[in-house]
């Protein structure tokens, strides 16, 4: 473990560098950012290296107006890239020269402390504690003798590594080949918690189904769950399925919901942050993924009182009790899908009942004071 005897100062200096980039904002970005505000109100000092747009996104106003330093990074282009390789380039200069106590990078995937070699010249060269924040992970996400022996001694050296599902952790260990004490499950926050749930929805209109995720069907299936809902028993049906989110695949989606003759039935509603108007109008989520960590829109629509359908990606077939708050497909192929949601459809009078299963849950799985959690979590680490 790294040493440094400036911890057991009363207040510390937290660099927070994070590898997600190329969206205005993203749920990943949830948990470093309550951990840094609570830590702000604790009188800590707190710097963000944030990757353009993110770096400009609203949603850090609270951070800002606490004190909190942004500093802002572009994505590597190709040159920067092969210059960063050969260790002659780095966009981290700044976290050296800010001299923190301690170091919290927040990974969108395990690999990305290797992908991005200014950010693993950054975790090599820093001889402070480092903590790692892994929001996600995937069967070929980390692989290769190389990228293996790069990372070993940078998750067996790290003094604590957070992972927000248990099948996360497990994945990591099994990638590295290697136990990691040093590393614990904290879901991710609810941005805002509900006491009770909402109220159930008008089912005049039929039934309305949707996804609350990133347009980026690589990882996210929304193609899967379009070709399922192409089929004529499926159109013949009375429901109405909605798209929420933002990325790069936003065309693509709109090519296949065209392809798939699905017009009249699936909708691109774009980003919204406000999670009641979401809920208050939809009946059940769907929410597939090809990788996953236990995403945020998971929790949040579970909070509203809705159930889910959900497959074993990460860790969100930890969180949803199959039949009890949602539904859980044993695949992501269609046909999986096609019979879980057959299933879903014919219990459909007993969606409200599971939405308040749901709450429930939610409500036990994530800690009130999460944000008080994970700056205690981090100092008591660091001892």
């Amino acid at each position: 473990m790294w040493s440094n005897p400036s911890i057991n100062k009363i207040t510390m200096k937290i660099a927070i560098v994070s590898t997600v980039g190329g969206y205005s904002w993203a749920g990943s970005e949830e948990m470093w950012k309550l951990m840094a505000v609570e830590a702000l109100k604790d009188g800590n000092s707190v710097a963000a290296f944030l990757q353009y747009p993110i770096s400009e996104s609203g949603e850090l106003d609270d951070f800002r107006s606490g004190g909190g330093v942004i500093s802002p990074y572009q994505s590597l282009n190709w040159i920067q890239r092969r210059l960063s390789a050969k260790g002659w380039y780095s966009r981290f200069q700044s976290v050296d020269r800010w001299k923190p106590d301690v170091l919290c990078i927040s990974l969108g995937v395990p690999c990305d402390l290797f992908t991005q070699k200014d950010i693993l010249a950054l975790a090599q060269r820093m001889k402070v504690p480092q903590v790692y924040i892994l929001q996600c992970n995937a069967e070929a996400n980390l692989q290769g003798e190389q990228m293996r022996k790069a990372l070993l001694p940078l998750y067996w050296n790290a003094a604590r590594i957070i992972c927000v599902s248990e099948g996360n952790r497990e994945m990591l260990e099994r990638q590295l080949a290697m136990d990691l004490p040093n590393a614990l499950v904290i879901p991710n926050p609810i941005r805002e918690r509900l006491e009770e749930p909402m109220a159930w929805p008008d089912e005049s209109r039929g039934m309305r189904l949707a996804t609350v995720a990133r347009y980026e069907t690589g990882c996210k299936a929304q193609d899967i769950i379009l070709k399922t809902l192409s089929s004529e028993i499926w159109k013949g049906r009375d429901w109405h399925y909605n798209l929420f989110g933002s990325g790069p695949d936003e065309s693509y989606l709109r090519d296949l919901i065209r392809y798939y003759g699905l017009e009249e039935k699936v909708t691109i509603r774009g980003y919204e942050r406000d999670l009641k108007k979401i809920w208050g109008e939809h009946h059940l989520h769907l929410l597939v993924s090809r990788a996953e960590g236990l995403t945020l829109a998971l929790e949040e629509s579970m909070c509203c009182g809705r159930p889910a359908l959900i497959n074993h990606a990460g860790g969100n077939h930890e969180l949803i009790r199959d039949g009890i708050d949602g539904f859980l497909s044993p695949g992501l192929d269609s046909d999986s899908l096609n019979k879980t949601l057959e299933m879903a459809w014919s219990r459909k009078n007993e969606w409200n009942q599971m939405g308040i299963s749901a709450h429930e849950r939610v409500k036990e799985w994530v800690p009130e004071e999460l944000g008080k959690h994970l700056v205690s979590t981090i100092k008591n680490s660091l001892k």
